[in-house]
């Protein structure tokens, strides 16, 4: 009989992190890349690697990376930044395999969505998801998220957009 887990503990990651953080991102982007050129059949331009460089876009003051772990094992990530009208975008979110069915991305989506609203005073939140994401789809529409144009900022090259749904969700205080 399986035991059952732990709820998931959700925190902002620090420096301390940056490994693990890494890590998870890279393990997200190998997956998304992979799965985008098995789904469409051509790959898309892209290095899986993130370095430490790449998370300064997500660290305060103009961003935050959270970071899951379950029973001790980190279990998922993800990021926000803010954007110049003040929305915040979530980027990054990612489950490792062995962590979903836990709860895990609900857990963080709701922790940057009570940061986006309290700490942060964001009118808006906003995220892009691939086509092929249908199970994120589903979470991100359950917390109240609705699917709208391409928003300016997005880092999905315009020639690829039709490829993914873009989401938002105003936020109240």
């Amino acid at each position: 009989m399986n035991q059952p887990r732990t709820q998931p503990q959700i925190r902002e990651a620090s420096a301390a992190d940056d490994a693990v953080v890494l890590q998870l991102m890279t393990e997200y982007m190998a997956w998304a890349l992979a799965t985008f050129e098995e789904t469409y059949g051509f790959a898309m331009d892209g290095d899986a690697r993130h370095t430490p460089a790449a998370l300064d876009r997500f660290r305060r003051p103009s961003g935050v990376i959270a970071l899951a772990h379950v029973d001790g094992a980190p279990a998922g990530v993800a990021a926000l930044r803010v954007q110049d009208d003040g929305a915040v975008e979530i980027k990054r979110m990612f489950v490792r395999p062995e962590h979903r069915g836990a709860h895990v991305g609900s857990a963080m989506l709701d922790w940057l969505l009570e940061l986006s609203r309290g700490e942060l005073r964001a009118p808006t939140v906003r995220l892009d998801s691939n086509r092929f994401m249908h199970g994120a789809h589903r979470l991100y529409e359950s917390r109240g998220f609705v699917e709208r144009s391409p928003y300016e900022g997005s880092e999905i090259p315009a020639e690829l957009q039709h490829l993914w749904r873009f989401y938002e969700r105003t936020m109240d205080h």
